[in-house]
């Protein structure tokens, strides 16, 4: 597989450069594709390994340089790749948990830069997330809640450039 390819060579460039970040989020990223592969595979258990990997260099770099945008968005998106991959294995309260370490980071992203139509797109698909989680628990108003949450989201975003049709 050519992202394993990829993680073994962001690997061995490391051990000649350990303190490179860019190095380390090369294999942070690498960790995320292949557990992109495994999910899609039906891997479940060894996608959350792969992103869970993911997710420890995330965290460093942004513990490391906690200014630094790019490395908290790499946070927020290994948690939600995690609970997407709980999601599909049945397990609710551990999706909803991910989601939610998730939804902080964006929250914080989208409020530092309310410009930036992709942290706030990111910010509504989380809110979305954690309304289908709530949603399939039966936890019928606090989904509503947080559907309205996303929706404002998408139609201020539609609203400020209706040429956009994503």
């Amino acid at each position: 597989m050519a992202y394993t390819k990829a993680r073994e060579l962001a690997e061995g460039r490391l051990t000649t450069d350990p303190a490179n970040t860019q190095w380390q989020r090369d294999l942070s990223v690498s960790h995320i594709k292949i557990g992109d592969v495994l999910a899609a595979q039906g891997g479940g258990p060894t996608a959350i390994a792969a992103y869970r990997n993911s997710l420890v260099i995330a965290e460093a770099l942004a513990t490391r340089d906690p200014a630094n945008t790019a490395c908290q968005r790499d946070v927020s998106v290994s948690h939600n790749k995690i609970g997407d991959v709980l999601v599909a294995q049945g397990d609710g309260p551990a999706a909803l948990t991910a989601y939610r370490k998730c939804l902080v980071i964006r929250e914080a992203l989208a409020a530092r830069d309310p410009a930036n139509s992709q942290w706030q797109r990111d910010l509504s698909v989380s809110f979305e997330k954690i309304g289908d989680v709530l949603a399939a628990q039966g936890g019928g108003p606090a989904a509503l809640a947080a559907y309205r949450k996303s929706l404002a989201i998408r139609e201020a975003l539609a609203a400020r450039d209706p040429a956009n049709t994503e």
